[in-house]
């Protein structure tokens, strides 16, 4: 049994627990007690750390990645959506060595758990990789994720093929039979996928048991495509196949109307909002106070680092909330509560696991970050810390993270992962183009 002690705890639960010069117990991978300090938890654990005065919180959910496209950061800037795909990411995503997914991923999670985030959501091309060889980097870092391999529809491989080729790495990933790495059905977006792999795609994650992740309504272009295509706005043409009923992730879904909202709010579908990426990709700024208040789930997403381009969930977060004060001109909108329950515990429910992360709770897993103010001008006065945890914040600042109480970065450093091996993996391996 381990204790912290003396230390400012944001708990983010159901009712937004805040205890100051608190005390955290852990016992193995779960947390044991939080909240008001008590010295009968002292007089028997094994080990007492004394956090002076230091901020914790739960660890981040990132519910929309492409951790393999890190390695396309900074490849085309100021290009609308559609174009950019066309013209330059696919392009370059098709030039993948195996060798070149692993390095991508496995630099993805040192960002992220440098930042911050403990669990997140990757739909990715495996490009011919050995799905086993993604897991042991991600089970080597320590991280949660589902990590989901995008189908398209395309003249080099039939319906049936992607869909059976599909099932193999899935039914591989099953294999491993490890809580910490699951998967989901991911069919790449309504316009990128043909009636019949969509259709097919339904069938493979209502067969599994498996929630669907896929892009929806992310731009006018595609609703427009859409409607030409068949008749239908995105999220109606996806009801009407059945996928409004299926659990599942729709990122990005910023051309709502408000008959789509409701739609959402009474289905099984959660949103993941990446704000810096539909702001640089001019994509647009999601309704996600009308679809938070209409009771649909949403979760913080950064998207992949071609677009965004970072993994700091902290600058997400404060965009986030920036944009929805902006939006309904009104500062009231999205305050510091709701964001930070919304980068915690919000990610945690958008993936349906908010049984086991999400929040500092006895008997959840043991995920947290902690942050020490005190060598952080941007950080004082350090009596405002939930103003500060949202608006002043950056990724950078994160000293130590544990995942089922177990450290994976210390004074900032990742313990889990080689950073010099995997900078020089990186720079050997040039840049794509």
């Amino acid at each position: 049994m381990k204790v912290y002690k003396n230390v400012n705890i944001v708990t983010c639960d159901s009712d937004f627990h805040v205890y100051l010069e608190g005390l955290l117990v852990t016992d193995g991978d779960v947390i044991a007690y939080v909240g008001a300090y008590e010295d009968t938890w002292e007089k028997q654990a094994q080990e007492v750390v004394d956090m002076e005065g230091a901020w914790m919180m739960p660890g981040l959910v990132n519910t929309h990645t492409h951790s393999a496209m890190t390695l396309l950061r900074g490849i085309s800037d100021d290009e609308n959506l559609h174009e950019w795909l066309e013209k330059t990411i696919w392009p370059a995503e098709s030039r993948f060595t195996p060798e070149v997914t692993t390095s991508a991923v496995q630099l993805a999670l040192y960002e992220m758990l440098q930042t911050g985030t403990t669990t997140f959501n990757d739909m990715y091309n495996p490009s011919g990789v050995d799905i086993k060889q993604i897991y042991e980097v991600v089970k080597v870092s320590g991280m949660r994720c589902y990590f989901s391999p995008t189908m398209f529809s395309t003249p080099r491989e039939t319906t049936a093929a992607t869909l059976e080729r599909t099932r193999k790495i899935i039914e591989e990933i099953q294999s491993f039979n490890d809580e910490r790495f699951r998967v989901m059905v991911a069919p790449h977006a309504p316009y990128t996928c043909e009636e019949d792999l969509l259709l097919g795609s339904l069938e493979l994650a209502k067969e599994l048991e498996l929630p669907i992740h896929i892009h929806v309504a992310e731009t006018e272009e595609e609703n427009k495509i859409m409607l030409n295509r068949t008749g239908l706005r995105p999220l109606d043409y996806l009801k009407s196949l059945g996928y409004l009923e299926q659990r599942g992730i729709f990122a990005h879904s910023l051309e709502l109307i408000p008959s789509e909202i409701s739609l959402l709010a009474e289905s099984s579908v959660s949103v993941a909002h990446n704000p810096i990426s539909n702001l640089k990709l001019a994509s647009g700024i999601a309704p996600i106070v009308e679809l938070m208040d209409a009771g649909v789930r949403v979760g913080f997403a950064t998207d992949s680092v071609a677009s965004n381009n970072n993994l700091d969930l902290f600058e997400e977060a404060r965009t986030a909330a920036f944009l929805q004060k902006m939006k309904y001109k009104d500062a009231r909108q999205f305050p510091v509560e709701m964001v930070l329950r919304t980068m915690t515990l919000g990610g945690a429910e958008t993936l349906g696991m908010e049984d086991q992360i999400g929040s500092l709770e006895v008997g959840k897993q043991a995920d947290f970050i902690i942050i020490d103010p005190r060598t952080k001008a941007h950080l004082y006065p350090m009596n405002r810390m939930l103003s500060h945890l949202v608006y002043a914040i950056k990724g950078g600042d994160v000293d130590q993270v544990y995942i089922a109480g177990k450290q994976v970065v210390k004074d900032g450093q990742v313990l889990t992962i080689h950073q010099e091996k995997l900078f020089q993996q990186i720079t050997e391996l040039g840049v794509i183009e």
